[in-house]
């Protein structure tokens, strides 16, 4: 299950390889006649797939926040990236507002997140069909092998593949109690990823588990911990909600195969169910980064 950008990027890539063989091909029997009206259907091709986003770098917008009004109130489905450093307690807003406030938050950074995974599926699957990759592709092929704990190519591209926007946005919303949970406001973290890693930036939790200091992750912004919440997803004890995400982006189907995300178990599906419907944020799954942003 690609994205469209994804196969579009794809067919682009297979096009060009077609038009530039029969170039060659005509070149080859001095067909210039042929080469022009080749070059005619290049030009068309190239003008009608130019408004595709089929770059592979997204050039991000930093801000601090440092009250909600600095808040980019999301109005279009072409998303502006801007990536939050900081956060804001939005507890003291109306709810209908904080809620609105929390989704504009959050949006951006998920796309991207989402985004530049769909361009390391897009690397990971380029160079697999190669005969021959370089010793660079090796290297980078082994590094994601070794951040997603895959032992092969395929089952990489699988821990690659991402979900639908209206999970995240309602499992932020409800492990971070819609923006106002301590490790949210001081850690940059909306999903309540532990630290297990004395070496990785962290906070320590306000309680104890059997007497245990516990610690949560700290990032740099939103984006680093929603990169670190699909990582998580990606590699930890969650093999059927892996699985199911291949077969459907059904969100209300999904959502049953994330019951091991939390010890409330049946009650969190229950609660991300409500709160997808609740705050209608399937619209969401529609949403992209704004294609002038993708270089």
């Amino acid at each position: 299950m690609y994205e469209i950008n994804d196969f579009v990027r794809y067919l682009f890539y297979q096009i060009n390889i077609i038009f530039l063989a029969f170039i060659k091909q005509l070149t080859m029997t001095n067909n210039y006649r042929g080469i022009l009206v080749l070059s005619v259907c290049i030009f068309a091709f190239l003008f009608v797939t130019g408004g595709c986003d089929d770059g592979d770098y997204i050039k991000t917008i930093e801000k601090p926040i440092k009250s909600y009004k600095d808040i980019v109130t999301i109005n279009d489905s072409l998303v502006i990236p801007y990536i939050y450093t900081s956060t804001v307690s939005l507890k003291n807003l109306p709810v209908t507002k904080k809620k609105q406030k929390f989704f504009d938050m959050m949006l951006p950074a998920v796309l991207v997140a989402k985004k530049e995974l769909s361009f390391l599926l897009a690397k990971v699957e380029k160079i697999s069909l190669k005969g021959n990759p370089s010793a660079e592709e090796l290297e980078f092929i082994e590094k994601l092998k070794k951040t997603y704990k895959a032992n092969n190519i395929e089952l990489l591209k699988s821990r690659l593949h991402t979900f639908p926007v209206s999970i995240v946005l309602a499992q932020a919303a409800i492990e971070s109690a819609w923006g106002t949970s301590r490790f949210f406001l001081k850690a940059n973290n909306p999903f309540g990823l532990w630290s297990f890693n004395s070496n990785e930036q962290r906070i320590a939790a306000s309680s104890t588990r059997s007497g245990t200091k516990v610690y949560l992750r700290k990032f740099n912004n939103l984006e680093q911990a929603i990169e670190g919440y699909y990582t998580t997803l990606a590699t930890g004890p969650f093999v059927d909600f892996r699985r199911e995400r291949l077969k459907t982006n059904n969100p209300y189907v999904l959502v049953n195969y994330l019951i091991d995300y939390s010890e409330r178990r049946e009650a969190y599906v229950r609660e991300l169910t409500s709160v997808i419907k609740g705050n209608d944020l399937t619209k969401y799954d529609d949403y992209r980064i704004d294609p002038k942003y993708i270089k």
